[in-house]
């Protein structure tokens, strides 16, 4: 759901700042999936209407059968087709963010807005991406996030996938390159062919258990290697979707068997990316090599 990548993304960012507290931010999260934006909210935030104008017309709206559209338009304030765009916009998260924390008092208008001016200013993102943001566009946001240019297509199968399969309530930071990674729990399967590539998930402490229980739909009591099985079968899946887009390319690949690891794990290797995940709000880690093999300490 588009809506809880939104919310994990800015609501981060707001919680790092002080701006929100972890409680406030909580509550948000559980109204915003069941919130419908009203159309007020929508206009003011968009510029169409001041909150003055907003307010009178919910006034009127109050005192007669019309709706808050069909008033603006009477009043001359807004078009047939401004309303037609609001109504599209009822389901944007950004929008019902806003109506939720302005009307619990957590934050005005005018903070949210320039919160949202800093945090794009502070990660240089586009306007384009700012806008993929706010609407939870997922193939704008992983681009974004993930900065190495030979990696972007195969992160965007996983993390597609993981959202699909897996849970909606995902949350991802930026991509890094690294030659050393230690890690308590992995999964991982190398491609050969052109390009050949390692890709894994990997986790510390229990944090896998997130995806093993979601996908075999059972709870493991441990990461061992049952439920490291399970977590392969998620990484063999990604390699097959990303296998099927070489492919269609004219780029054949074969997958080997994925491999599991239950204990504290180096790994090695030339071109290693991670990409921090939090899914269900426990930290995960994609890595996809494209420097060869990886190699693990006492290999």
């Amino acid at each position: 759901m588009v809506i809880i990548m939104f919310i994990n993304l800015f609501g981060k960012y707001l919680t790092d700042k002080k701006i929100l507290s972890d409680v406030q931010l909580q509550s948000i999260r559980k109204e915003q999936s069941r919130t419908r934006v009203k159309l007020g909210v929508i206009a003011v935030a968009e510029k169409l209407l001041t909150e003055k104008q907003a307010e009178e017309i919910n006034r009127k709206q109050a005192l007669t059968d019309k709706r808050f559209g069909d008033i603006a338009i009477e009043q001359g304030l807004l078009t047939l087709e401004d309303v037609a765009n609001l109504l599209d916009r009822q389901g944007v998260p950004y929008m019902q963010f806003v109506q939720i924390a302005t009307e619990r008092g957590f934050m005005t208008l005018a903070q949210i807005e320039d919160a949202f001016r800093q945090y794009q200013e502070e990660h240089h993102f586009s306007d384009e991406t700012i806008n993929g943001i706010k609407n939870g566009d997922l193939d704008v946001i992983i681009p974004a996030f993930v900065h190495e240019d030979k990696i972007k297509e195969a992160a965007g199968v996983a993390i597609r996938t993981l959202n699909r399969l897996i849970s909606t309530d995902l949350w991802m930071g930026d991509s890094y390159m690294t030659d050393r990674l230690t890690c308590d729990r992995l999964a991982c399967q190398d491609m050969k062919g052109s390009p050949e590539m390692t890709l894994g998930l990997a986790g510390m402490g229990d944090s896998l258990l997130t995806i093993a229980d979601a996908y075999a739909g059972e709870a493991f009591p441990a990461v061992d290697m049952d439920a490291l099985d399970s977590v392969g079968e998620v990484v063999n899946i990604i390699d097959g979707l990303y296998a099927t887009a070489l492919s269609e390319k004219g780029t054949e690949s074969t997958l080997l068997p994925p491999a599991y690891y239950d204990s504290e794990t180096t790994l090695r290797g030339k071109e290693l990316a991670v990409i921090p995940l939090e899914i269900d709000q426990k930290p995960v880690m994609l890595l996809i090599s494209l420097g060869g093999k990886l190699c693990f300490d006492g290999e």
